[in-house]
């Protein structure tokens, strides 16, 4: 899984190129979005080892952002599941682009995807200038100055597996 993971990564990390301009990576080269990509699969699901979807709490009936549109119309199509996060970068399904199914995450594309069009869409609207300050928009939704503790644990990670070169596909 690691070696499909690594080249869906480089493939769909391309796409982030444009949003990625102007941020350097820890050593000062510009940000690589394969890369990238591959960090925040180490973060979300252990490099692709834990793909089950995460219930989200707070987007499911009863929590605090389910009647915040479109999650009243996503619950009541396809229930719980529009409370989750999905595939090996764990993206909320509200943050999915219209007409995907909680179903298209079993494929490693579609969720790739999605999460390229989304980060894509994250990284113009937060305007981060760090790998730091990404790992926060991708975890908290936003930049945080300064970063609460679990975010700066996640930020943290996300610069460790970010350093760490992707397998070569076999």
């Amino acid at each position: 899984m690691r070696e499909q993971l690594a080249k869906i990564c480089g493939v769909y990390g391309a796409s982030l190129s444009s949003s990625l301009l102007g941020i350097a990576d820890p050593d000062g080269k510009p940000l690589d979005g394969a890369r990238l990509l591959w960090a925040i699969s180490g973060c979300e699901s252990s490099f692709g080892a834990n793909l089950k979807p995460r219930h989200e709490p707070a987007y499911d009936v009863g929590g605090e952002y389910s009647t915040h549109p479109p999650m009243p119309e996503l619950l009541e199509k396809f229930g719980s599941a529009a409370a989750c996060s999905y595939g090996p970068w764990q993206i909320l399904f509200v943050n999915a682009p219209e007409g995907f199914r909680p179903s298209d995450f079993d494929d490693l594309q579609f969720a790739a995807q999605a999460t390229t069009a989304f980060l894509g869409k994250l990284l113009r609207a937060c305007r981060p200038t760090t790998l730091a300050e990404i790992a926060s928009c991708w975890n908290a939704g936003h930049v945080q100055n300064p970063l609460s503790p679990g975010v700066a644990r996640y930020a943290a990670d996300l610069t460790r597996y970010y350093a760490e070169p992707l397998p070569a596909a076999s």
